[in-house]
């Protein structure tokens, strides 16, 4: 005879499965992700503040860049965007090119003023940190779904906001092992993001809060990448400009090197 916590049991296991049968797939919510409205172009001022701990002290770099960003809908390719650093005057012209082919292939250019001239980020070399931050080259990719295995692992409320939680396994090279990827369900916006080395190992995690909406486009306010030691990078988020019909010329290598 069943006891009536086995069957209290049994009663509820079948009704979480039911339930997540009726979930999306992986593979869909992440296709509503990568399908949210983006403007043809795009300006947005960035605040940078690079955050270290030494000998219990903390110490803070400030940083502020440029980045300018347009999206194709047809074509070659998928994305372009050019970082450009104004302060401190040390790093001031400073720059990264990146283009995203449709194929998810991405090509990076990077620019220092003092060697006048641009040089193009290798794959080994994509694993670096850009400008002494948290974030590596490939953190500046935008990644084509068919790039990663993708398993839907669970259902989580993170601040009060229902979300979807996306393991992301890579199937070329990547700096990564696998990324765990919560996506908020109301706005199909990523809100966190896990980086593991190994299946067991967490390196970091990128938090990304404030949404808004401008001209009909969601927007973050403000990106935190934390590793495990305590050391972090915020990136802040402002005059975001949209549909501002930027010209393909800024996006060159030729441009990169002028500042």
């Amino acid at each position: 005879m069943i006891s009536k916590i086995n069957k209290f049991i049994i009663i509820c296991s079948i009704s979480i499965s039911l339930l997540l049968g009726q979930e999306l797939s992986a593979l869909e919510i992440m296709e509503k992700v990568m399908t949210n409205p983006k403007p043809s172009s795009s300006i947005t001022e960035i605040n940078l503040e690079i955050i270290r701990y030494k000998r219990g002290k903390e110490k803070v770099k400030i940083r502020e860049f440029t980045r300018f960003q347009k999206n194709y809908k047809s074509g070659k390719f998928k994305s372009k965007s050019l970082v450009r650093f104004k302060k401190p005057i040390t790093i001031k012209g400073t720059g990264l090119l990146s283009w995203v082919h449709q194929t998810g292939k991405t090509e990076q250019w990077f620019f220092l003023p003092k060697l006048n001239t641009a040089k193009r980020v290798k794959a080994k070399q994509k694993s670096k940190s850009f400008m002494g931050t948290d974030f590596i080259y490939e953190d500046f990719e935008s990644r084509k779904i068919g790039n990663d295995s993708l398993v839907l692992i669970g259902i989580e409320y993170v601040n009060g906001q229902h979300t979807y939680v996306v393991m992301a396994s890579p199937k070329m090279s990547s700096a990564y092992h696998m990324r765990k990827i919560w996506v908020n369900s109301q706005n199909w916006q990523i809100i966190k993001i896990e980086f593991y080395s190994s299946k067991s190992q967490k390196e970091k995690t990128l938090l990304i809060s404030d949404f808004k909406m401008k001209n009909g486009f969601i927007t973050p306010g403000k990106m935190v990448m934390e590793k495990e030691n305590g050391n972090k990078t915020i990136m802040k988020f402002k005059n975001y400009q949209t549909n501002i019909g930027l010209k393909d010329d800024i996006f060159s290598e030729s441009f990169l090197i002028k500042f």
